[in-house]
C-alpha cells in the first residue's frame, strides 16, 4: 500500500531525527560555514537585511521585558546563555549590564571575542555550566528549542536555576507549540504545559508570557519571564 505524501515526509523526518545527533558538531560546523553572518544563528533562508530586522524586533522585545523585571541599579549582572557570536550580547552591555556570554561552540565564542564586545566569554554546554556565580538576569534566546534531548533540556533548566540569583529573572525566547515534536534534527517544539511542568521541577515559574510574530520568518515567538519559586 502506498503511503500518503505527508506520511512519507513524517517517516523520513523520524528517520533523520533518530540518527545520532551531535549538537556541538552541528553548530560548530554551521558557525564555520557562515562565519560571522546572522545565518549562523538565525534563519538560514533569510537575507542579511531580513535577519537584521528580525533581530531588532527580538532585541526590542527582550529589552522591554528585562526593564519590567529588572529595575536599573548601580550594578547588574547578566548571563547570555547560548550567546552564539554575540549578536545580542553587545546590546546587553550597552544597557549597563556586566555580561558573561556562554556557548558550547568554540567557533562562535571566537567570533564573539573578535567582535570587541566588553563582556567575558566562556565555552561550555549549558547543562554542564559551572561558573561559580549567580546573575540578576539570565537570557536564553532561541536556545532551549535547540536542546533536543529531553534529559539535557531538564539539566539545562537546572543549571540556569543554579546560576540565577534568588530575586533574579530568567528571560526565555522560544517557540511553544501545542504539540511536543521534533521538527528538525536540531529543533524540538514543546508545549506551554510541558514548559510549565519542567520549570516547576527546577523550582521556577512563569510570571509573564508574551507572544509576537516575526513577519519575515512567518512564525510566532514566545517570550517568557521566569522567576524562582523558592526565594529563601
Amino acid at each position: 500500500m502506498n503511503m500518503p505524501l505527508r506520511a512519507v515526509g513524517r517517516h523520513f523526518l523520524r528517520r533523520r531525527c533518530s540518527r545520532k545527533f551531535a549538537p556541538e558538531q552541528y553548530w560548530d560546523t554551521r558557525h564555520q560555514t557562515h562565519q560571522a553572518s546572522r545565518k549562523a544563528v538565525g534563519h538560514v533562508k533569510l537575507t542579511d537585511r531580513q535577519s537584521a530586522e528580525q533581530y531588532e524586533v527580538k532585541r526590542s522585545r527582550l529589552m522591554d521585558m528585562i526593564r519590567r523585571h529588572c529595575p536599573e541599579t548601580t550594578s547588574r549582572s547578566l548571563l547570555d546563555a547560548g550567546c552564539g557570536i554575540g549578536l545580542l550580547t553587545g546590546a546587553f552591555v550597552e544597557q549597563g549590564f556586566d555580561v558573561v556570554g556562554v556557548d558550547f561552540s568554540e567557533t562562535a565564542i571566537e567570533r564573539a571575542r573578535a567582535g570587541g564586545i566588553r563582556a567575558q566569554f566562556s565555552v561550555s554546554t549549558l547543562a554542564g555550566l559551572n561558573l561559580d556565580q549567580q546573575f540578576d538576569v539570565i537570557t536564553a534566546v532561541d536556545v532551549l528549542l535547540h536542546v533536543v534531548d529531553r534529559r539535557e533540556w531538564h539539566a539545562t533548566l537546572d543549571a540556569l536555576r543554579r546560576h540565577l540569583k534568588p530575586e533574579g529573572v530568567l528571560i526565555i525566547l522560544d517557540w511553544l507549540d501545542a504539540r511536543v515534536r521534533r521538527v528538525q534534527p536540531h529543533l524540538r517544539a514543546r508545549s506551554q504545559r510541558r514548559y510549565a511542568r519542567a520549570l516547576a521541577r527546577a523550582s521556577l515559574h512563569i510570571v509573564e508570557h508574551e507572544r509576537f510574530r516575526l513577519e519575515h520568518e512567518g512564525s510566532t515567538k514566545d517570550l517568557l519571564a521566569v522567576r524562582c519559586t523558592d526565594t529563601k
